[in-house]
């Protein structure tokens, strides 16, 4: 489900105020239970106080009425003004309940009455002294009663008069309804424990209970109901300015979020999804859908910040963090004293391929790379894209032939051909060496030094170059192939053996095809024509081919004044280099030798490999005057429709066919159907594998131009050559069977 980013987050700043209301109503709630509890302790503590005045003033006002009931008992002399007196003092106090005076007898036979014993007066003490009158709450007829009692002044020994006044103890309770606004009921009747409540109140209200005890007699409760709080009128009272700010509030705050973040948001993954399509074809995006999902969202985001440390095509780290990890190698190194590599890797003539085949077989060609770059290198080096077909990593080394063997060991697997969408790309690849702190101590410096020595690999014949001088490489490169390969160049360890051409027609030495040799075999553990099969698998072969254009030219320096011409042979990874005619050009011209001296051979496999790019290259030295022959032709299935296009001079049987061609039918009538094949388009043709006479009187029958072979002479040297160029009149011997 895909979910619009505006509603998203305008929903969800709506979820944030809402969320803020409800934490104002809960901090709300929690302020009113708040001040609820205080409002009731307050209530408790101002209505006790004010029962507690009021049972003290009701003690005062009986203990003054038994004062002036007593003084004006005192006063009355016979019983009968007593009675009278005490009738005036219920008149005029209506809240007395009961006014007794008796005379006690001081005799142990004679009990107490029950209304003395409510307020619990042992007789021995009536019969004392006056006493001082108490106050002192008791029970007289399932009635709880304030009452006071003491003696009166008594006229003789044996009897006393004890005065006795009673009233409700529970009189105080109407004033004190009054007074908290509140009217009791009294429930519980019929026993002496009085339960007041308040008149209409609500069951859920909350109460406060007062209990009224003497000492440790109970005679009654009071139960009385705080007033209620209404938390809903609250709310509402503040909600109704409260939620619309809050809104209010919400709605600014998303429009400033949105003006800040959402939006400059939106258009980045506007550009993002632009990006991951095009980086990720057919991935099936929505390509209608404007506004993209959170989910899809989330994916750009997470592309973006994998872009901001990775390389996007590749998946390596980018240029930031390869930088990060170089500084930090080299501030370890300075501690540690340990040696770092800073390899660059560059793959020549990139852009010819992404000309050629495609952007996107040129993107598979670098995702290839990237991966053989992984398998080669250990967990501990970094590598990186650092732009374009530009990578980078960082090797720890101990010494010189461990970096060497390192160094070498990826060069080799770089230099395979690649399979890239079922096509075969074979590219030259070159890489530069810069060794901290060998080389340069800041990570500019080392950045700069491999830089330099990338373009001289670039330029030179060398596709492995380190950040120091040329004379210093081959003693420091630990490269078993390039040290070896290098070293016998500059020690002069190869030269060139010459086999003779012979022209039938004449009988006169046509050309030399120079050969390739090991001055000391002996010295070399691995031929000659594996060092040469290795050096074209991994494109070295190009300053070997140098050198042996140079040794040619030399030779035919030498044989100034001559007709005879030298042929060299070229590789096909020559053929693919579009520098190789203005090479040659400059070599010749530094020899002073004519370019119509010099035939190159190429075998026929060579022009199936690219043949446009091959015939191109072709025709710019034929144009130059350097005559063509096509080596081994029979094993390469050439098409005849390059083979017209090609500027060829002569064609060479491959000796495969020649050698057995006497006792083999097939072979003879391969032989015979070329050299007329060759002779229809206006070729020459050259039969090599010459061994035996019998071949060479066959070969002359059958109108063979050219033949070469043991048979006419094996390879000479340098030195034999003018020998030979002078017996050119000599003609071989022919055979006994003829």
């Amino acid at each position: 489900m895909k979910i619009n980013i505006h509603y998203f987050a305008l929903a969800l700043f709506l979820l944030l105020g809402l969320a803020a209301i409800v934490l104002w109503t809960v901090s709300l709630f929690l302020q009113v239970e708040s001040g609820r509890d205080k409002t009731e302790a307050l209530y408790r503590d101002n209505w006790q106080l004010q029962l507690s005045q009021l049972q003290l003033s009701q003690r005062l006002w009986l203990q003054q009425r038994f004062n002036e009931v007593r003084a004006g008992l005192s006063e009355s002399k016979t019983i009968e003004s007593q009675n009278e007196y005490i009738r005036q003092i219920y008149q005029r106090y209506p809240q007395i309940s009961l006014i007794q005076l008796k005379a006690v007898v001081n005799s142990p036979s004679v009990s107490a009455d029950p209304v003395y014993n409510c307020l619990d007066r042992p007789r021995s003490r009536l019969l004392s002294v006056p006493e001082l009158p108490t106050v002192t709450a008791c029970v007289h007829k399932l009635q709880p009663m304030l009452g006071v009692s003491a003696s009166l002044p008594f006229a003789d020994t044996l009897t006393a008069q004890q005065l006795l006044i009673l009233s409700d103890y529970f009189a105080f309770v109407d004033d004190f309804g009054q007074l908290t606004a509140k009217r009791f009921l009294l429930q519980g009747k019929g026993s002496s424990i009085r339960d007041y409540a308040e008149e209409g109140a609500v069951a859920d209200q909350r109460q406060l209970v007062f209990d009224f005890n003497q000492e440790a007699l109970k005679l009654g409760s009071l139960t009385i109901s705080l007033p209620r709080v209404n938390f809903a009128k609250i709310w509402l009272a503040q909600a109704v300015w409260m939620v619309p700010l809050t809104l209010i509030i919400t709605l600014i705050l998303y429009y400033l979020l949105f003006r800040a973040l959402i939006r400059p948001l939106f258009m980045i993954t506007r550009r993002m999804k632009k990006v991951v399509v095009t980086r990720r074809p057919g991935s099936g995006y929505d390509n209608k859908l404007l506004s993209p999902g959170l989910l899809l969202l989330h994916r750009y985001f997470m592309h973006l910040s994998q872009m901001t440390t990775h390389d996007p095509l590749t998946g390596l780290n980018n240029r930031l963090i390869f930088e990060e990890r170089l500084q930090q190698a080299m501030q370890h190194g300075k501690r540690s004293g340990r040696k770092y590599a800073l390899v660059l890797v560059d793959i020549n003539n990139f852009h010819k391929v992404n000309k050629q085949w495609g952007n996107y077989i040129g993107d598979g060609l670098l995702k290839q790379l990237a991966k053989r770059l992984i398998s080669n290198l250990r967990e501990s080096d970094s590598l990186a894209r650092l732009e374009q077909d530009n990578f980078a990593f960082l090797l720890q080394f101990v010494d010189d032939n461990q970096l060497g063997s390192l160094v070498e060991k990826v060069y080799q697997s770089l230099s395979q051909p690649y399979q890239v969408y079922g096509r075969e790309c074979s590219v030259g690849i070159s890489m530069s060496v810069a060794v901290y702190p060998d080389h340069a101590q800041t990570m500019a410096e080392l950045e700069l030094k491999a830089n330099d020595a990338l373009l001289v690999a670039h330029k030179g014949d060398w596709p492995v170059v380190f950040a120091q001088a040329p004379s210093d490489q081959t003693g420091s490169t630990g490269f078993s192939l390039i040290q070896s390969l290098h070293q016998a160049l500059d020690n002069n360890d190869f030269m060139l053996v010459y086999q003779p051409v012979m022209e039938l027609s004449n009988h006169s030495t046509s050309y030399f095809e120079a050969l390739l040799r090991w001055k000391d075999p002996s010295l070399h553990t691995q031929p000659i024509e594996q060092t040469i099969a290795l050096a074209e698998k991994v494109h070295l072969i190009r300053p070997l081919t140098q050198w042996i254009i140079e040794a040619a030219c030399a030779q035919l320096k030498s044989m100034e004044g001559t007709r005879v011409k030298i042929a060299i042979n070229l590789s096909m990874i020559n053929l693919h280099d579009e520098d190789l005619p203005e090479r040659i050009a400059d070599t010749l011209g530094q020899c002073g030798v004519s370019p119509r001296s010099l035939m190159i051979e190429i075998t026929e496999g060579q022009i199936m490999q690219k043949p446009d790019q091959v015939i191109a290259i072709l025709s710019k030295l034929s144009v130059m005057g350097i005559s063509l022959s096509i080596d081994d032709f029979g094993t390469g299935q050439a098409s005849l429709t390059y083979l017209k296009k090609l500027p060829v001079e002569k064609l060479k049987i491959d000796q495969s066919f020649v050698k057995d061609m006497v006792n083999d039918e097939d072979d003879r009538s391969i032989v015979e159907a070329t050299i007329k094949l060759a002779h229809t388009l206006g070729i020459r043709v050259v039969a090599e594998g010459v061994e035996s006479a019998e071949i060479y009187q066959l070969l002359v029958r059958m109108g063979c131009d050219f033949v070469q072979g043991y048979y006419i002479s094996r390879p000479l040297d340098q030195a034999q050559i003018p020998d030979w160029i002078m017996q050119k009149d000599v003609k071989p011997v022919p055979s006994s069977k003829n």
